[in-house]
């Protein structure tokens, strides 16, 4: 019966697009790293996000190419196209676009994500979504602020900036995309012609400049650059990093999408789908007699913090009542299972983004290619969820660890929460599929076994593996909080993430490093301990051989 179904799926797809006179894998075409960019870059693109593996993908899979075969011709009439991105293949796009389970599909407007769908996957649910984005977005088009950005980038040019201009150029709001590399760097020079095409592209929209570190080692200092080349977008005071592939597509499409409102308006129908995903999300409430000022600043906002949360907008009163919002305007974040409301005025601009600065940032977040580095290697210890995505149990399971989270960080002692190794214990969830090497081989886990819970601690190298009855740790809220107890009470069973082989060789690295600093911090003595030790094996080799030849007379005579 499902080998039937499978067979009448594929008949209809092949039936359908040969009417249409479009190949199924024509109509929703694969993007990778190296095309992402440039293939959501123009008009507007819904994109699947999807694992082969995964049992809801599966099903899909067959609706989604009829879907896009049917509505293939709307790419010509109204710039709306089809793409799909294999996840198990393509990790770290689904990573940049905030997936966090399979499928999502995600509508792009001219490279910027301005929706999550989170509706029906039949094919009349998504045929009238499809309709009516397509639509919408026919409509609209990129907004630029005229006032703001009159006298930007003139010429199209890259502008070298110093610690004598440095400073000047950034103090208004205008936005600028910098650079920030060094004259040797190879990745550097590989950049400079793309840049430079960059800039040209910008011209009238986004200021481009580059800073040499070497030669203004305190504005690179200053700005945390560790790495060369460094991109970041500043405007507002703010500044955010680019982090994707340096392509002259994705890095236009960035600078242009920090510098437009990215606000996205929302219904009642896309409100769960917001609740029930694990990030933050902000969502402004407002109503008719809403101050005309209020809504340029949340938009400012958008700009502010682009890429790093999103920022949606309702002004239906079913939504607030959904919310238990009673006086609008109103300005909430949702995060880690709980809602928090902006408190003072939302025409103070400097206290909304304080504000929003503050709260961004979850009890439990979920880490990424670009943030798991910065969580796990920081000094102390982390409590980390390791989940599958796929699994049906993955949901229920991460909103136990952020329970117990609010349980464990709210629970006082003498005032203060507990600290271990003068630390407060911090928590994270990871997408252990994504990570199976560094499961298996740092923490001994398959992902056979997931969910489960390990506490790491990356610069020491060590990790609890088992709470204090020598089993895992399951990802419910009790066992979670004693085995935090144990672990405070030293109640658990260290171990190091470092094989035998590994150890060996780090304490030699180490005994190696000890000698050569000796060296470096006291040269002359080094040198005179040197000559002393050559000294005396050239005079006990010399004793040795008189005392050898003397015996050996000794002998013959």
């Amino acid at each position: 019966m499902l080998l039937h179904k499978a067979l009448s799926a594929v008949l209809t797809i092949a039936v359908w697009g040969a009417f249409q006179g479009v190949d199924a894998s024509d109509a929703s075409r694969s993007l990778t790293g190296s095309d992402f960019a440039t293939g959501i870059a123009q008009g507007t693109t819904f994109v699947k996000f999807y694992s082969p593996h995964c049992i809801h993908c599966q099903k899909l899979a067959p609706t989604w190419e009829e879907v896009a075969v049917e509505y293939h011709g709307l790419e010509r009439e109204k710039g709306f196209k089809f793409a799909e991105v294999n996840c198990l293949i393509e990790g770290d796009v689904c990573d940049d676009n905030n997936v966090r389970g399979y499928p999502s599909l995600q509508l792009f407007h001219e490279g910027v994500n301005v929706h999550v769908y989170n509706g029906g996957r039949s094919f009349n649910d998504l045929s009238e979504f499809v309709k009516a984005k397509a639509d919408e977005y026919t409509k609209v088009t990129p907004k630029i602020q005229a006032g703001r950005n009159s006298g930007v980038n003139p010429r199209g040019e890259v502008i070298a900036l110093d610690s004598t201009t440095y400073e000047a150029t950034l103090k208004d709001d205008q936005p600028w995309m910098i650079e920030y590399y060094a004259p040797w760097c190879g990745h550097c020079k590989a950049l400079a012609p793309i840049y430079e095409k960059m800039a040209l592209a910008l011209k009238g929209k986004v200021n481009v400049a580059k800073v040499d570190c070497p030669a203004n080692e305190d504005i690179c200092k200053s700005q945390k650059v560790r790495g060369y080349p460094t991109i970041k977008l500043h405007q507002y005071g703010q500044s955010i990093e680019f982090k994707k592939q340096r392509t002259l597509e994705s890095l236009t499409a960035f600078a242009l999408g920090a510098t437009e409102s990215s606000v996205k308006p929302i219904t009642l129908g896309d409100l769960q789908g917001i609740k029930n995903d694990p990030g933050v999300a902000f969502i402004y409430l407002y109503d008719a007699k809403t101050s005309k000022d209020i809504p340029v600043v949340i938009e400012k906002q958008s700009q502010v913090f682009y890429e790093q949360v999103p920022i949606y907008s309702a002004g239906d009163p079913v939504v607030a009542r959904q919310l238990a919002i009673a006086a609008l305007p109103a300005l909430v974040v949702l995060k880690d299972e709980r809602q928090y409301q902006f408190p003072g005025s939302l025409s103070d601009a400097a206290a909304v983004q304080s504000w929003i600065e503050q709260a961004k940032t979850p009890l439990v977040p979920l880490l990424t290619t670009n943030s798991a580095a910065a969580v796990l290697n920081a000094p102390g210890w982390v409590v980390l969820g390791l989940l599958d995505p796929s699994k049906a149990s993955s949901a229920a399971a991460r909103r136990a660890l952020v329970e117990a989270a609010h349980s464990y960080t709210e629970r006082p002692a003498n005032g203060q929460r507990h600290l271990i190794e003068g630390r407060s214990i911090r928590f994270a969830v990871l997408d252990a599929t994504k990570w199976t090497k560094y499961i298996k081989n740092a923490l001994s886990i398959e992902v056979s076994n997931l969910p489960v819970v390990v506490a790491v601690n990356s610069q020491q190298e060590t990790f609890y593996p088992y709470a204090s009855d020598d089993r895992r740790v399951p990802m419910e809220k009790e066992a979670l909080l004693q085995y935090l107890a144990d672990m405070e009470t030293g109640g658990l069973t260290e171990q190091s993430m470092l094989s035998y082989t590994q150890k060996t060789f780090k304490h030699l690295s180490g005994r190696a490093s000890a000698v050569f600093g000796f060296v470096s911090s006291h040269p002359f003595v080094s040198i005179a301990l040197v000559i002393t030790l050559v000294y005396g094996l050239i005079k006990k080799a010399g004793s040795s051989g008189s005392e050898s030849r003397l015996d050996g007379y000794a002998k013959a005579d």
